[in-house]
């Protein structure tokens, strides 16, 4: 150390004797070096941490480049996802320059905070999911990794019908469990499910499945005063394999018995060849008429209903029987 002192000594008296100009001159060029080399410090570290095209010069990213280009993350850095400190870094530089890519196994791990620093953060710029439907049962409940959905497909974050497959295998169309309704068998899970919905289910409410089959021609129609206006999936079950939509019996479980349901034409009768789906009142007489051709001029303008009891009482009803008896079944 005394040496060292010394030599500094020595080095700052044979400082002190130069020239003016020439201790001048050696000052510009001690200020340009410091700020050169700052600056040219500054360069590399912004290259090797935020310019993507560092990561891209490696030969073995062109496939994670292209993909990333088209994701919705193209405008983010490597970096903000993929955290490596500067020994995994140096490891990753020498395993590159000895042609070892095959050893850099585990660089691109994301973990569940770099992908929250965003979409936990409250900025409007990215889509935040804290509290959505999807999110607060898989993530926020079940604790499963943003990867575990996210993460399948290289640079592509939007989570493909088969990832959701990987756990709920029954509810796809390959499966012998599988959905049975051929419409709905291409659709995305989250067209029904939908994920990014706040402060709501993540199984479709009546809104949900009434969002698309009103636009659809023919589609689902309820008039005001319709019976049943709970959730479609009371009775719709689409992930069924034996029985997609219930069985009106499973609830109306005397019908049968009732009235003029029980006469043999209509107890072998399906429900919904006299009772319209989501209307189910009979208010005219053109489902009876359908099969009861004779009876056209019949008490022609009343409902049927109105003196044909399909209510409490079995038998044909008469004259005597009360008006409107239970028309709807």
């Amino acid at each position: 150390m005394k040496w060292i002192i010394s030599k500094l000594k020595k080095f700052g008296r044979w400082i002190m004797h130069l020239p003016a100009l020439v201790k001048v001159v050696l000052g510009i060029l001690l200020v340009v070096l410091i700020f050169g080399g700052s600056y040219a410090s500054y360069r590399i570290y912004d290259y090797t941490q935020n310019d993507p095209e560092f990561c891209r010069s490696c030969h073995t990213m062109e496939k994670a480049w292209t993909r990333w280009q088209k994701s919705e993350h193209s405008e983010v850095g490597c970096h903000s996802c993929h955290h490596v400190n500067p020994v995994q870094g140096a490891q990753l530089v020498m395993n590159y320059l000895l042609e070892r890519p095959d050893q850099n196994t585990n660089h691109a791990q994301v973990t569940d905070e770099a992908c929250e620093q965003c979409h936990y953060s409250g900025d409007p710029t990215w889509v935040q999911v804290e509290n959505t439907a999807g999110h607060k049962v898989h993530a926020e409940e079940q604790n499963i990794a943003c990867q575990t959905c996210h993460g399948m497909r290289l640079h592509e974050f939007t989570p493909a019908t088969e990832i959701c497959a990987a756990c709920h295998a029954d509810h796809v169309a390959e499966h012998e469990k599988a959905i049975k309704v051929p419409e709905m068998q291409d659709m995305h899970c989250i067209e029904c499910h939908p994920f990014l919905r706040e402060d709501s289910p993540l199984r479709p409410t009546r809104e949900t499945c009434l969002g698309c089959h009103k636009k659809i021609e023919d589609g689902v129609t309820f008039p005001d005063d319709a019976p049943m206006m709970w959730d479609c999936k009371e009775c719709h079950k689409p992930h069924e394999k034996d029985m997609p939509v219930v069985d009106c019996l499973s609830c109306h479980t005397d019908a049968r018995d009732q009235g003029l349901h029980a006469a043999t034409t209509h107890s072998q009768a399906a429900c919904k060849e006299c009772h319209k789906p989501h209307e189910w009142k009979v208010t005219s007489r053109e489902p009876c008429l359908a099969c009861h051709t004779d009876k056209v001029s019949h008490n022609e303008g009343k409902v049927c209903a109105d003196c044909h009891s399909f209510g409490t009482v079995t038998g044909m009803g008469g004259a005597g029987q009360a008006p409107g008896d239970n028309a709807g079944g």
